[in-house]
């Protein structure tokens, strides 16, 4: 095997797929090289990256596969050495880029345009690198020629001599620049049961047309004018209507680069095991004698569609098997079922083959196993050779849902896949299978032979699974998890380098500040912290732990455990107002022993930043335990897709517990992905925050903020950052004192404030016309067996504490509070008479401004008392 080097990217400047051609990544290219003379023939390949969008150094992948999927050459090129980040802005995946260019363009602050970076001048002064390699013939057929790297990277091929191919986007795109595909040819794979196709274009003015047109030459789908976004999906009339057919693909002319999807749906079939939609990536040819001769990438054997060469080889294993070498039968020569649950015959229930306790799915309980992982969990107590090859045809199931771009190749809602969850641990769970198969089996030499060529493919394709992937934490650790299985199967060095880089940038910001392991312990979701996801990877990662037994993953295992059993909240309260993503519940409980018992336990004082990240902060004290959170919110360009702010901070109390009674105040989302969350319903919000209305008439809440100069100085942890999208600052503070707390809230003008008043002053600008501060509690007392709930009571007291009234939604005027919730609670004094009223989910809300007046006179101190203990 020859060990080069490359890289490419999308397709190029010219209206047709001519000898040289420059394309930019998204994320990966493959070229069809149509070598009907099997010869030797050379490319040359120059590399540009722009370092404008990714946070470190990206390498490119690139290998070429002969006619029979044999690796020519598989290397890794290295990054150029400029790593220093230029885009401030975190981002991953095609959408995130595609959301921050429409929230710019509606708020009129666009400030690049995004076609700008394929202008041939101004690539022209990229500095570029230059690789030749000599890819040795021997075989007619199509050659592959697969790169993936970043969107960063734009690529220059040229084959040698020349040779006709088609070229194909992964995992969704290919990005188009020019007259790029101006016209080209695609071929209808067998069992195609419809399409979906798709085009962004981002920048203005948008012309850009797209036509899909029969061999007759009828339109069967063509896009509006003028949207940043269009997707389509097309059913065929009857399954395997345009098989083996040319369909023309035309893009109308147009000044703006574009994003072009087009994939061709697949009939479902029984032998192959996969999650979504089986799709094909169409492969663009120039001419139809191209396309009929790449076939769309795939691979016709057997009466089977394959698209891979070690899924041939594997099929070909298996059909060499007898059918009764998969009849499993135990030492009593009676048919057994080699696992839990799986039948033999249907309806007949069977005795098990011996069992080895101790079986944990790789994805927790997210997801049914397959069959392969659990008959080879057993396999050492049993050693059937029947089950083992029942193992081997689930797996063979498995592999043959990765498609010709080398990694599995389906769609989830709509024309997308995520691979973090769809090639991962999470959804495609065979990487333990392969691991156990070639190192812990007496499987045949040939068999482990096809098994370890199928997973250098699928790892190394995997290895480069790292843009959109980012932002789902709780998939992308499932990447993390897989990579380690396989280097552990093949035992190939260059994986094992892969994994060991792909690690180092989960745990040390290499994939991005706002991506992998934060600085507080828990792996990040959406750009920030979510608290519902953030527990999957404490049952995800036990059957590695269990496994493998590497204490890499079990640090940062017990990171994210000692991070929950500082922010989970008693009775099942989803106390995370942080979170980026869901409004649930962890999927974790309360430990009550151990190094990661709960801190809201009775316990030693003590008052600590959380893992040493200055995010959160917690205190206990006999008679309350407090978690205070100050950190990274999920960006505004993100949540402006969702359907309001997703997530909230800005120093806020999480939770306020009395230790051994129960929670009191508890700080909430409404609903997920910024459900009843926009900035407009803070009169709705149950979140400890100061919020209003400026003078302009739009409104602030100040848990929209970040503040990363939040630090803890003995007792007291002081913090500010700018609420977003407002002329304001918010500072707050708190001393935790020892049976109360001393908070503090204060508005100001953002510092910018000289800068923007040079020479027009805004007698608007950082004024304040109305202002709350919002105390949510638990709105009924504790939950008792025998008992129910009774609402939680809240008393307006006099100056000897004593209650004067219950508490309503008509303000009145009060200096001291009190928070009921049967026997324990928390009473609270402000500085000085205000009006207070509380709403019905419960939460107090304190007046600090009812008229026109500066920011900075927008201030408001108080004691929290908790009680009950």
């Amino acid at each position: 095997m020859h060990r080069l080097l490359v890289v490419l990217t999308l397709l190029g400047s010219a209206p047709s797929l001519v000898a040289q051609t420059t394309c930019r990544l998204h994320d990966g290219v493959t070229f069809f090289v149509h070598n009907a003379q099997g010869g030797d023939f050379t490319v040359r390949l120059s590399v540009r990256d722009l370092n404008w969008f990714e946070h470190g150094p990206r390498e490119v992948l690139v290998k070429v596969y002969d006619p029979r999927g044999k690796t020519l050459l598989r290397q890794i090129i290295p990054d150029d050495g400029i790593a220093k980040p230029l885009f401030q802005l975190p981002m991953a995946g095609w959408d995130h880029e595609a959301w921050y260019h429409a929230y710019a363009q509606e708020k009129g602050a666009a400030l690049l345009r995004w076609s700008a970076a394929s202008d041939p001048g101004r690539l022209a002064a990229v500095p570029k690198r230059d690789f030749t390699f000599r890819i040795p013939g021997g075989e007619k057929g199509i050659y592959r020629l697969l790169i993936v790297g970043a969107t960063d990277h734009y690529v220059t091929v040229q084959l040698e001599p020349h040779l006709p191919y088609g070229v194909s986007g992964h995992p969704d795109w290919l990005h188009g620049h020019a007259e790029q595909y101006r016209k080209t040819y695609v071929y209808v794979p067998r069992g195609s049961v419809g399409f979906h196709i798709a085009l962004a274009e981002y920048d203005v003015p948008r012309q850009r047309r797209v036509r899909l047109r029969t061999p007759d030459g009828r339109d069967l789908v063509s896009n509006p004018n003028g949207q940043i976004f269009w997707r389509q999906q097309v059913d065929f009339d009857r399954p395997g209507q345009w098989d083996d057919q040319i369909f023309t693909l035309e893009v109308s002319p147009g000044a703006n680069d574009y994003l072009l999807l087009l994939k061709f749906r697949l009939a479902k079939n029984p032998r192959v095991n996969h999650r979504g939609e089986l799709v094909a990536p169409a492969v663009l040819a120039s001419d139809e004698e191209t396309a009929r001769a790449i076939q769309g990438g795939a691979i016709y054997h057997d009466g089977e569609v394959f698209w891979q060469g070690f899924q041939v080889r594997l099929h070909d294993w298996l059909k060499g098997l007898r059918t009764e070498d998969f009849e499993v039968r135990n030492e009593k020569g009676e048919l057994a079922s080699p696992a839990p649950g799986y039948q033999l015959i249907p309806g007949k229930k069977l005795p098990l083959l011996p069992q080895r306790p101790g079986f944990l799915p790789v994805n927790g309980p997210y997801g049914q196993p397959p069959l392969a992982d659990v008959i080879l969990h057993h396999w050492p107590a049993h050693r059937n050779r029947a089950a083992l090859h029942l193992a081997l045809r689930d797996l063979h199931a498995g592999l043959r849902a990765i498609g010709s771009n080398d990694h599995v190749s389906v769609a989830l809602g709509g024309p997308f896949a995520n691979m973090a969850y769809e090639f991962s641990n999470y959804a495609w769970q065979y990487w333990r299978p392969a691991w156990r198969i070639l190192q812990q089996t007496d499987a045949p030499a040939e068999l482990k032979a096809i098994v370890h060529e199928a997973f250098l493919v699928a790892g190394d394709r995997l290895a480069f699974c790292r843009s959109w992937e980012r932002v789902n934490g709780n998939a992308f650790a499932q990447v993390l998890a897989a990579l380690r299985y396989c280097y552990e199967a093949t035992g190939d060095s260059l994986q094992k380098e892969l994994f060991e880089t792909y690690w180092e940038r989960f745990t040390q910001g290499g994939w991005g500040e706002r991506v992998g392991v934060g600085p507080s312990g828990p792996v990040q979701e959406g750009f920030a912290y979510a608290y519902h996801y953030a527990s999957y990877i404490l049952t995800t990662w036990q059957a590695l732990l269990a496994d493998l037994k590497d204490e890499r993953f079990q640090r940062v295992h017990d990171g994210v455990r000692r991070w929950f059993s500082y922010t989970l909240a008693d009775e099942n309260v989803p106390a995370g107002p942080w979170s980026s993503r869901t409004h649930y519940y962890p999927h974790w409980k309360i430990e009550t022993e151990g190094p990661f018992a709960w801190k809201g336990l009775p316990g030693p004082d003590f008052t600590e930043s959380v893992n040493g990240g200055n995010e959160w902060f917690a205190a206990r004290r006999k008679n309350y335990y407090v978690l205070t959170y100050h950190g990274r919110l999920t960006p505004k360009w993100e949540t402006h897709s969702h359907l309001g702010q997703s997530g909230y901070g800005g120093g806020m109390i999480c939770q306020l517990h009395v230790p051994g009674k129960g929670l009191v105040l508890a700080s909430v989302l409404n609903g997920a992905y910024g459900e009843n969350m926009d900035i407009s319903q803070w009169r709705t919000f149950r979140l400890h925050t100061l919020a209003g209305v400026q003078a302009d008439g739009t409104p602030f809440v100040s848990a929209d903020s970040e503040h990363f100069d939040a630090r803890l100085v003995e007792q007291r942890v002081a913090s500010s950052g700018p609420i977003r999208g407002t002329p304001l600052t918010v500072r707050r503070a708190f001393v935790f004192g020892e049976s109360e707390i001393a908070c503090t809230v204060q508005l100001r003008e953002t510092p910018d404030t000289d800068l923007l008043t040079l020479w027009l002053k805004n007698p608007l600008r950082g004024q304040v016309r109305e202002a709350y501060e919002l105390i949510p509690f638990l709105p009924q007392s504790r939950t008792r067996p025998g008992q129910k709930p009774q609402p939680t009571s809240v008393f307006v007291l006099d100056e000897q504490g004593r209650t004067l009234q219950a508490l309503g939604d008509k303000p009145v005027l009060a200096q001291a509070l009190l928070i009921d919730r049967g026997g324990f609670g928390v009473r609270i004094y402000l500085d000085k008479a205000r009006p207070v009223f509380r709403s019905g989910p419960g939460v107090v809300f304190v007046q600090v401004a009812d008229k026109l007046m500066p920011a900075r006179e927008v201030q408001l101190s108080y004691r929290l008392v908790p009680f009950g203990n």
